[in-house]
């Protein structure tokens, strides 16, 4: 929790604390006035004077039993106003429990409850987003593994046809290699990701010179973005960076196969890896269809993709594999997206060779 959040806690507790302690001192202050009320009228009767003859103790008795009937009463009646937002509250979390995310509390007073109000409903609403990514995963998942499934099994029914041709039998082996390259891609891809969102530490941490990695990356898809006849603009230092080298390496081979996959034809992609200060900055850009702004801030979640049609080739875990490994190198991930600069994006990790956990 950061400061801001600490200094809004300890202000909540208090406001609610002084909130508690008057509500307290009402009731002991019309308690007791009403029970000072009750006892002039018993002394102005003379029944005070009738019961201290008898026993003295009998006036405190009674002047006891009607302070607790008349405390009780009050608590009980002012409970349906102030306890109120509490049951409003219960009952929102009640639905909320199961699964209305679109529950909404509307409570302005006190302020510490309208606090509290506001929070529950930004809480609310990001569950509601999570329910939304959940049922996307689910089905994005299941699409990408039932193409290719899909795919493979009608080409290999053909393929039992005696008629084709070696040539027509070739084309439909490809097809059969490629849908299974692509669902091993899938199942590596998901493995990797299970495998970093589980880790809290980085293992096998060494220094590793990141601008090497990258080259060697450019090199091995060197027979993509030639296809596309992409021009490569590259400005690479030399930086040590002390991490997980495997995992460095995923870093700079998603982030540049991404670009040249949204790339258009015969355009130029940038690629610039430079020091500064105690970190390195990594920008590519690309200068494809721009992102969508209502896209951009679940682009980097698991299996999110703009293009809902799946005419695009991906499975939308690269740019969620990335932020993870970025985020477990203590770095930072941004992206930003326009007509007229293309899509950007920028990763920031530290140089310390200060060990990472």
């Amino acid at each position: 929790m950061n400061k801001l959040g600490r200094k809004r806690g300890v202000k909540v507790n208090l406001g609610l604390s002084l909130l508690f302690s008057l509500i307290v001192l009402i009731i002991v202050f019309i308690t007791a006035a009403l029970t000072s009320v009750i006892g002039y009228i018993l002394y102005q009767t003379g029944a005070v004077n009738l019961l201290s003859r008898r026993n003295p103790l009998w006036i405190m008795a009674i002047l006891f039993l009607v302070s607790i009937v008349i405390s009780t009463i009050i608590s009980v009646v002012s409970s349906k106003y102030t306890l109120r937002p509490i049951q409003l509250i219960i009952d929102a979390i009640n639905r909320l429990a199961a699964g209305d995310f679109s529950v909404r509390l509307d409570l302005k007073k006190p302020p510490e409850v309208a606090e509290l109000a506001d929070s529950f409903n930004l809480m609310a609403e990001e569950l509601g987003h999570t329910e939304l990514l959940r049922t996307d995963f689910v089905n994005n998942f299941s699409h990408e593994f039932k193409t290719p499934i899909v795919s493979i099994m009608g080409f290999a029914e053909m393929m039992k046809y005696s008629d084709l041709t070696d040539e027509k039998r070739d084309e439909y082996l490809d097809i059969v290699i490629d849908e299974t390259s692509r669902l091993s891609k899938l199942s590596t891809s998901v493995l990797n990701l299970s495998k970093v969102e589980n880790q809290a530490i980085l293992e096998n941490q060494t220094s590793v010179n990141v601008g090497e990695q990258i080259r060697k990356n450019i090199i091995l898809l060197q027979n993509k973005w030639e296809q596309k006849h992409l021009n490569l603009l590259l400005d690479i230092q030399d930086v040590v960076v002390f991490g997980n080298k495997e995992m460095l390496g995923q870093i700079w081979f998603n982030m540049i196969e991404n670009a040249i996959k949204f790339a258009p034809q015969s355009s130029d992609i940038s690629i610039e890896l430079q020091a500064n200060d105690n970190r390195i900055v990594f920008t590519i850009v690309n200068g494809g269809k721009p992102i969508p702004p209502h896209q951009l801030p679940y682009i980097f979640n698991k299996f999110y993709q703009g293009d809902t049609s799946h005419h695009t080739s991906g499975n939308g875990i690269g740019l969620a594999l990335v932020k993870r490994i970025v985020i477990l190198h203590h770095g930072t991930i941004g992206c930003r997206s326009d007509e007229n600069s293309g899509t950007e994006f920028t990763i920031t990790l530290p140089t310390s060779k200060k060990r990472m956990a």
